[in-house]
């Protein structure tokens, strides 16, 4: 691939990232605004249905992952964003919850269509620093997706909720039209389906780092306090501490942009790479914020708990995504693994803390994350431990 194609790929595929973020977040809090105020759901009926999209994300992902790899990514990616658009514009128009629920299994269904994919086409054929420099843009492109989409999505369901689902679904729609424009260009048309790639490769010596695994631990932890932040939070401050949607989103919006401005700092630097004591240290740092603003209600308060969280949110997601791709011959295989471990963490966390809010409170919540945090800290020290006295034997 020429300069100019490799150049054009670069820049539409992190547009479309950043879009796709931006809607799918956007999708994710108007959601929420729709099932409690226009239907009146429970935190409880919530936290299940935003629990059914990511379950069935995972549960697709884990099934259909090898069937997508026989694509070419550009097609999988059209094909995604044009498969949400349907049920998200049904859900905008729907007062239901038995045509809501089918419409999020579809959802999930199609999304499982779009990240791996993405992911394993962004960093193809790149080691090093041209993958940290590749990883880190694409890091900075969704999170920056996912740090306005809020805000602007709390103007949208101040109106009606189901303004911020058609907002998601047209933003879909944009990404396919950008794609197909994409695909126009020769050598990128010609960019073969994952599948192809990889047994053209033939059998390379594999070079992953275990680290991966206690990476997948780290982004798991921190994206179940993600999807507390993005689908209970909400509820929290305005039924609980009253404050405006558009307070609420200007929060979410100092999350969204601690993350952007730390996926910029760790992209230009290395000494994060390749080190368990900066894993375990992110880890025992985020347990450490929970506790220290499980009980905090200020405005001032929430802002730095937002903007702290984002920025180690950053860290331990670029553990994952590198380690995760660093030295694998099957980059789709590892990227879909690390979409599984975060999705897990987004299923745990809203399914459980839902529950946890109904009957316990906020506070209750966090602390929850606090300790299951704590847990897994000790037993990757064990696993450690135990692997390091059996070397020495």
């Amino acid at each position: 691939m020429n300069q100019r194609s490799r150049r054009l790929q670069f820049w539409t595929l992190n547009a479309a990232s950043f879009l796709g973020q931006c809607g799918i977040s956007m999708v994710n809090l108007a959601l929420v605004y729709h099932l409690r105020y226009t239907i009146g759901a429970d935190a409880g009926t919530i936290g299940l249905a935003a629990s059914t999209y990511t379950t069935v994300y995972l549960i697709a992902c884990l099934l259909f992952s090898r069937f997508y790899q026989r694509f070419a990514p550009r097609i999988m990616v059209t094909l995604s964003v044009l498969g949400m658009t349907i049920p998200v514009t049904v859900i905008a128009l729907s007062r239901s919850l038995y045509v809501i629920f089918p419409c999020l299994v579809l959802y999930g269904a199609a999304m499982s269509m779009l990240w791996p994919q993405m992911e394993a086409w962004i960093t193809r054929d790149s080691e090093g620093r041209d993958l940290n420099i590749l990883t880190s843009s694409f890091n900075f492109s969704w999170s920056f997706g996912t740090g306005i989409s809020p805000y602007v999505a709390s103007l949208l369901v101040v109106f009606t909720p189901s303004l911020g689902l058609a907002g998601g679904a047209a933003i879909f729609i944009v990404i396919a039209l950008m794609i197909t424009l994409l695909s126009m260009n020769r050598e990128i048309r010609a960019i073969k389906p994952e599948a192809e790639h990889i047994k053209e490769a033939g059998e390379g010596e594999d070079h992953s780092t275990p680290l991966r695994f206690d990476s997948y631990a780290a982004v798991f932890l921190v994206y179940s306090a993600l999807s507390v932040v993005l689908n209970i939070f909400p509820l929290y401050t305005k039924e609980v501490l009253h404050m405006s949607e558009s307070v609420n989103g200007f929060l979410l919006l100092l999350r969204g942009f601690s993350t952007c401005f730390a996926f910029i700092y760790f992209g230009s630097t290395s000494w994060w790479q390749f080190s368990l004591k900066y894993i375990i240290g992110a880890e025992a740092a985020f347990i450490i914020l929970l506790f220290i603003f499980a009980g905090q209600t200020s405005v001032w308060a929430l802002g730095l708990f937002m903007i702290v969280f984002g920025a180690l949110f950053s860290l331990c997601y670029n553990f994952s995504i590198f380690h995760a791709a660093s030295g694998a011959v099957d980059r789709g295989k590892r990227m879909m693994i690390h979409e599984c471990v975060l999705t897990l963490g987004q299923v745990l966390g809203v399914s459980i803390g839902g529950g946890i809010y109904d009957k316990l409170g906020f506070r209750n919540v966090l602390m929850t994350l606090a300790a299951a945090g704590v847990l897994m800290i000790a037993i990757q020290i064990v696993i450690h431990a135990f692997g390091k006295r059996k070397r020495t034997r």
